[in-house]
């Protein structure tokens, strides 16, 4: 039998079947809540209001009607900017204007580009919508193999399509004169766009399915842009996308001078070291508690969220987005609150908080209203943060330099663009010693990928670019768990 589940805010009503899990219910409309495990009940952040009590909606089934009260939507911060090298305009474009896609794990960004110009004319970004089936792309696999890849590619095509239609209106043209369209994203991302079974990602050897650039005459979007041509960039390896290769086209990588240290922290922690005349890259399972998911009052960038934390007489102060109530913190504050910990003493370079509390459930450390962070916080702060370490350090050891040698270090992503430099070196994020040597690029995947749909030369020099780097698989490497073990200190 069927039950009326009414949904609030708006008052609308759905059909449910009995029995069905409200959760995945939610995620079919796309009106699932907040859930980094992806709804099978690890994180507790699927909280809804069933007929004015709070539940977490993957653990409710739908037995009679219901009223579901969601929580309410916040403003995100999405970065769309970024530093990159001049590009030389389309001096014939067929039809004037291209579209250039940047697939996060957490969020999308979609550039309009004036071809003749070279000019961004408008950009615009959105919240994944897979994140309803996990924060990581671990999880996301995972839902993949399970069989939820339709849906999946169904989402974030439509979350494109979307995209495309809010910068055409806002320029005022048709979404029929874009001519070529560009989109970069990790491999999973890639793959789920694309159609393409992600299992390969899910076994050793965890090779690419996507190793050359590939221009294909079929519009992706064929009722939106049925003239549009689609841009496909390899991937460097199974971990290391199609997004570092953009980061690398950006930032001119390839042909920096001296030790250049290039660090994407995202869901996921792309690295690639140029030294020596050689590139070598690899990945980190490092954002999802840096970005929030996996700390007990982690939330995104946007209002109510701790984005800066500072000593001031002897005490923490915090600064929320929105100037509001505090609702719970962010990455950049999650890293000032551990780096003001540890410089007041509350924490040793273990981790472990410094309190007389009989019980690991007391150790806490009090930021500002209910927000707080928790023993188990600062152990997957400390995960996060050694992963990339370890990762910095292997890197240097297969390029044979040592951390103190590394002349610049380029932060991309909009982490990097906010988190504090003397604070990442604090914890251990980033070398110590390199706080003069950080610069902030912005979104350099972006960037890339508005290059790739204006300049088909950049376009096509991808095929060598992904093999002039080294892709090295962390897990492979003999010191790799000793290493991570290390770096977790403070």
């Amino acid at each position: 039998m069927p039950h009326k589940v009414t949904i609030n805010p708006g008052a609308f009503t759905l059909q449910a079947e009995n029995g069905e899990n409200l959760f995945v219910f939610l995620r079919a409309h796309a009106l699932a809540p907040e859930a980094p495990c992806g709804g099978h009940g690890a994180c507790g952040k699927c909280k809804v209001l069933v007929d004015g009590r709070v539940k977490l909606a993957c653990r409710t089934n739908i037995d009679r009607d219901m009223e579901i009260t969601l929580p309410k939507g916040s403003r995100s911060s999405i970065l769309t900017t970024g530093e990159t090298l001049p590009v030389q305009p389309d001096t014939n474009p067929e039809r004037g204007f291209r579209i250039a896609f940047d697939i996060g794990t957490t969020t999308v960004v979609c550039y309009l580009l004036d071809a003749s110009t070279g000019r961004e004319v408008a950009s615009a970004g959105a919240l994944n919508p897979q994140k309803a089936w996990g924060a990581d792309v671990i999880t996301r696999i995972q839902a993949s193999l399970e069989g939820h890849q339709p849906s999946m590619t169904g989402s974030i095509r439509k979350c494109m399509e979307e995209l495309i239609l809010d910068v055409c209106e806002r320029a005022g043209i048709s979404p029929a004169a874009a001519e070529v369209i560009s989109v970069v994203g990790n491999p999973c991302m890639q793959q789920l766009f694309a159609g393409i079974p992600v299992d390969n990602l899910a076994r050793i050897p965890f090779l690419p399915k996507i190793t050359a650039p590939f221009c294909s005459v079929t519009s992706p979007f064929p009722d939106l842009c049925p003239h549009a041509s689609l841009l496909t960039v390899p991937d460097i390896s199974g971990y290391v996308g199609a997004d570092t290769v953009a980061c690398i086209t950006a930032t001119g990588l390839k042909n920096c001078g001296g030790n250049t240290l290039l660090v994407d922290i995202g869901t996921n922690g792309e690295i690639v070291l140029r030294a020596n005349g050689r590139m070598a890259a690899c990945s980190t399972a490092a954002g999802p508690a840096l970005e929030g998911a996996r700390i007990l009052y982690g939330m995104r960038a946007s209002d109510g969220a701790i984005d800066r934390v500072s000593i001031y007489d002897g005490h923490m102060r915090c600064h929320v987005i929105g100037e509001t109530e505090p609702l719970g913190i962010c990455g950049s504050g999650i890293i000032d609150a551990v780096a003001s910990a540890l410089s007041l003493g509350l924490i040793d370079r273990r981790g472990r908080i410094l309190t007389d509390a009989p019980s690991k459930e007391e150790k806490l450390i009090r930021l500002s209203g209910k927000v707080i962070l928790t023993q188990d916080d600062i152990r997957e702060v400390q995960l996060a943060k050694g992963a990339i370490a370890a990762g910095v350090l292997l890197l240097c050891k297969r390029l044979g330099i040592t951390p103190g040698q590394i002349d610049e270090i380029l932060l991309a992503g909009a982490f990097g663009s906010f988190i504090d430099p003397v604070n990442a070196c604090r914890i251990g994020l980033l070398p110590s010693g390199v706080k003069a040597k950080i610069r902030a690029v912005g979104n350099a995947a972006g960037e890339g990928a508005k290059r790739y749909a204006l300049d088909r030369s950049a376009f096509e020099e991808t095929a060598a670019l992904v093999h002039a780097v080294e892709p090295v698989e962390l897990a492979s490497e003999k010191t790799f768990q000793r290493t991570f073990a290390e770096c977790m200190y403070f």
